[in-house]
């Protein structure tokens, strides 16, 4: 993931995104930062953030499954027998494929 400009460039960005979206879980928007701020064009997984961030994997995809339902990522399957989802920012997809929510 690219810098964020340190951990106080972080931490502003998350608390600025809590404040414009209070309907949010903490959590969900810690998962959020972390797909925007993704450097790969295919997204992050459910499973490289859980190991990231040093949270349950269950949580993670608990606060994407939110994030996906109010229209902010798109969830796709990893594939074969693993758990873990494909995370990809709905503002970075084409119109057509998704709607991007009013952020």
């Amino acid at each position: 993931m690219p810098d964020s400009g340190g951990p106080d460039g972080l931490q502003r960005q998350f608390e600025a995104l809590q404040a414009a979206h209070p309907e949010l879980e903490p959590l969900a928007v810690l998962v959020l930062l972390a797909v925007r701020q993704s450097d790969s064009p295919n997204g992050v997984t459910t499973a490289r953030l859980s190991r990231r961030l040093g949270i349950e994997h269950a949580l993670i995809r608990r606060a994407a499954a939110e994030l996906e339902a109010l229209g902010w990522i798109v969830t796709e399957p990893v594939g074969g027998a693993s758990p873990a989802l494909r995370l990809i920012s709905a503002r970075e997809r084409a119109p057509s494929d998704a709607q991007s929510p009013n952020a």
